[in-house]
């Protein structure tokens, strides 16, 4: 016994054995089958406490850790407990031996059923050995069937490897029929209820092939079930095609029914023991097999349900409404932007200023001048006075010339200023602004002053007015006038939030979708858009049923915002007009895959599928 069960050990290979070890057991030479194990190169570990050990399998789990168990008691003592600890997994499994000669004809098939791997050895004649396994074949019933035995007598085993691959098992399924939940949402899944309800948006292009992204339907394989009450029928979409080469591959057939709520489904409760509603909820409880609908991978989905490899990368989003025409009213000022006011404003005010400056500057030099010769004439004559009275004929008639000359300068400079007072020899402050006034308008007007530098500062005034400013003002016209300007397109987060806070929209959200949850768990711009949401919305009036729905909203207020996955408003988009509607930019990457049961023991076979394109 000892060598067959070692032997058996060796042809299944595990990276590592725990051996649990009960009262129940017969088995007394432990310590002779551990060394024998050992010469194998396999290590193990053996448990005496029923709880050290369901803590040793929980931990392997969290970790991804693939685990095998040789236990040493009756199934029945186990399977309950490992059961209801949700320790059933396809990287668990439990290998069961107690001396029995058969399998006992009490157990429970309920028990034994996907993701449960369990292996049972009998021992039904000396030196012969049965191998019993759940998952022999696919159909999920929980039986246990013969897979192998081994023969001590000549120490050989009936087939290699001990126990059937999962990937060659689930390879072919044989025709089982699978249910599996659907949510209409196009361009995924197209649905009509048997009582003719619009439920597809009044189920307009939905039987032709659509441009939206690739995404083509075909109506010649439809799916028709019963949902309490109603009937529906699966249309088409990406993912009922999808499904369908799927199912064509791997040779299973498919039901379809309606979650509860119709909703892909949310976590409710605590963050460690969440449960989730809606088609995900379903999965969690282990009602339906798998679910394929535009199911974004996530954290917290992680911890209720297992996603096989990626099915679409998509973007979050949102939409709004189209850019609207602007009012031709301000059409004559609207080729020069907010930018670009300032500066010519100021450049035509201080244009008149300079103008003047250029002009006046050589008068007031000259005047300055004038001023300090005169005041240097007159220091000589004072110094002339001071001397001593030493008179002569010739000196009196020279002072009496001075003081004549000084007394004609003085009346020249009264007249001057007189003069001055009166008019001035170059033009005022007044005409230059408003020459400079005429030449932007492109009016006639005289130049203010016959100078050289004031001739050179009007032409550049001229070239500034009539090439600069007015070609291109009158180009910008043009253009305008020829097509009509719109207001900047909502595309990005910031402007929806600036749009949110002046002019109230209000974003909708389909309800508890994966985007409802990135709503609620998200930060910055996103976090502020939610509390402007929040605060807004009267009993959740932000959540709607489908991102359909929200687009007909959007196409009846446009004060409203779409935010969803951007293959999906995309395609609905360009299903309602798509000159109605404005595409945001792509805000962050989220990825979709098949959701399955954790611990599923078709998912490498999904996987398989995938990586070898679906085909038959």
């Amino acid at each position: 016994m000892i060598r067959g069960i070692s032997e058996m050990v060796n042809l299944l290979a595990p990276k590592s054995l725990v051996i649990l070890v009960q009262n129940e057991t017969k088995i007394d030479r432990l310590d002779k089958l551990t060394v024998m194990i050992h010469h194998h190169n396999i290590p193990t570990c053996v448990y005496y406490d029923l709880e050290a050990y369901f803590s040793l399998i929980e931990e392997n789990l969290k970790k991804s850790l693939e685990i095998t168990s040789l236990i040493f008691c009756h199934p029945e003592d186990m399977l309950q407990d490992i059961t209801d600890r949700r320790l059933a997994h396809r990287l668990s499994l439990f290998i069961f031996y107690w001396g029995a000669a058969q399998l006992p004809a009490t157990l429970n098939p309920n028990l034994l059923m996907e993701p449960f791997r369990v292996a049972i050895i009998t021992n039904p004649r000396r030196n012969i050995f049965r191998i019993f396994y759940n998952q022999a074949k696919p159909n999920n019933r929980g039986d246990m069937l013969s897979v192998n035995w081994f023969d001590g007598n000549d120490m050989t085993f009936k087939r290699v490897p001990l126990l059937p691959s999962p990937t060659e098992v689930y390879k072919n399924f044989q025709g089982r029929i699978f249910t599996i939940p659907v949510i209409h949402k196009p361009p995924w899944h197209f649905i009509v209820y048997g009582n003719g309800s619009a439920s597809v948006g009044d189920n307009q292009n939905s039987s032709s092939s659509d441009a939206a992204g690739g995404f083509e339907l075909e109506l010649d394989k439809n799916v028709t079930v019963e949902s309490d009450d109603t009937y529906f029928t699966v249309k088409g979409g990406r993912d009922h095609n999808l499904m369908q080469l799927i199912a064509e591959r791997m040779n299973f057939t498919f039901q379809y029914v309606e979650p509860p709520q119709k909703i892909q489904g949310i976590a409710l409760g605590s963050e460690d023991n969440a449960s989730f509603s809606g088609a995900l909820g379903m999965l969690q409880r282990r009602e339906v097999e798998l679910y394929l609908g535009d199911v974004a991978v996530t954290w917290e989905r992680m911890k209720a349900v297992e996603f096989s490899f990626f099915t679409l990368a998509d973007s979050a989003a949102f939409v709004t409404h189209a850019p609207r025409k602007l009012n031709e009213a301000l059409a004559l000022v609207r080729p020069f932007q907010i930018t670009v006011w300032p500066p010519v404003i100021i450049t035509i005010l201080i244009s008149g200023p300079i103008l003047y400056i250029i002009i006046s500057t050589p008068y007031r030099w000259r005047s300055a001048h004038r001023v300090r010769d005169r005041n240097a004439r007159w220091r000589p004559t004072r110094s002339r006075q001071r001397k001593p009275a030493f008179y002569n004929l010739r000196y009196i008639e020279e002072m009496s010339y001075t003081r004549f000359r000084a007394e004609r300068a003085s009346l020249i400079n009264n007249h001057h200023h007189h003069h001055q007072s009166r008019g001035q020899d170059y033009p005022s402050l007044d005409r230059c602004i408003w020459y400079t006034i005429n030449v932007y308008l492109r009016q006639s007007a005289n130049i203010p002053f016959d100078g050289h530098l004031a001739r050179f500062f009007s032409i550049l005034l001229w070239l500034c007015a009539t090439y600069v400013l007015g070609d291109v003002y009158s180009a910008q016209l043009t253009s305008q006038l020829a097509r009509p300007a719109r207001e900047s397109p909502i595309n990005t987060l910031g402007r929806l939030e600036n749009r949110m806070n002046r002019e109230g929209y209000q974003l909708l959200v389909e309800r508890q979708s994966a985007f409802h949850a990135a709503l609620v768990n998200s930060t910055g711009v996103l976090q502020r858009l939610y509390r402007l949401t929040r605060q807004r919305s009267v009993n959740d009036s932000f959540l709607v049923k489908s991102v359909e729905e929200g687009i007909r909203a959007l196409q009846a207020d446009p004060k409203y915002a779409v935010f969803g996955g951007r293959e999906t408003l995309y395609f609905n988009t360009k299903r309602y007009g798509a000159n109605r509607f404005q595409l945001s930019e792509k805000l962050y990457t989220r990825y979709s895959a098949v959701a399955v049961q954790i611990g599923c023991p078709f998912l490498d076979s999904l996987n398989e599928v995938y990586v070898s394109g679906g085909g038959p």
